[in-house]
């Protein structure tokens, strides 16, 4: 027995032990049929349905070609006159340092001041952040962004206007595609980012007698340039 553990600790902890022993062990998904588990299909259009839900969720949505993202996201940022905005360009995601360094010269063009800056004061200063994302879920609308060396967790939560660029190949089709099963063990943990924020439209809250209220403690538009 462990000196600086209490013995009464010590010997619940003991106990649960015990009783653990006699629990089975659970698989990771339930046995029934997928069919019953999933509302996307494989047969379903899944950018059709990420349009749909993310539009739902509130998030204000443009279906680009390659060659008109760049224009999208220009009329987005002319729209809210905005002065200072945030690119983060992330290996794996839509947002390539090649389109980064385009929306810091057409951005410049339009007199917006743009940064790769991610700082607290520059955070918290900025109108607009652009990112990109880890995967889109078409089920949800819900957005995955992970953070690492090259992207604040706060590009996507902080300033009042986000906008993420995504790209068809990185739509899943719900939660069991975007973190497959087979891929959630301790390999995956050990090796995944510092945290993963998954936005369903702008932020909400109504812990205020229960009024629901959008932007309050982060973005509070949400514009989703898929290309």
């Amino acid at each position: 027995m462990n000196a600086s553990i209490p013995r009464p600790v010590s010997e619940f902890l003991a106990s649960l032990r015990a009783r653990m022993r006699h629990i089975e062990p659970r698989t990771l998904l339930p046995a029934e049929p997928a069919s019953l588990l999933r509302e996307v299909g494989p047969d379903d259009d899944v950018v059709t349905r990420f349009l749909a839900s993310a539009a739902a969720a509130g998030c204000r949505v443009y279906h680009s070609k390659d060659q008109d993202w760049l224009a999208a996201i220009r009329e987005i940022v002319r729209g809210q006159a905005a002065k200072k905005v945030i690119i983060e360009p992330q290996a794996g995601t839509a947002l390539t340092a090649e389109r980064a360094a385009a929306l810091h010269q057409a951005l410049a063009a339009d007199g917006v001041a743009t940064t790769e800056q991610r700082d607290d004061e520059t955070l918290f200063t900025a109108d607009v952040a652009i990112t990109g994302v880890r995967s889109a879920i078409a089920e949800t609308g819900t957005l995955v962004c992970a953070s690492g060396p090259a992207s604040a967790r706060g590009a996507s939560l902080i300033p009042p206007v986000h906008i993420a660029l995504v790209a068809q190949s990185q739509l899943v089709a719900d939660l069991f595609d975007a973190f497959p099963a087979e891929k959630v063990s301790g390999t995956f943990f050990a090796g995944a980012p510092a945290s993963v924020s998954m936005i369903t439209g702008p932020s909400k809250t109504a812990d205020i007698e229960g009024v629901l209220v959008t932007g309050v403690h982060g973005p509070g538009e949400v514009h989703v340039v898929l290309v």
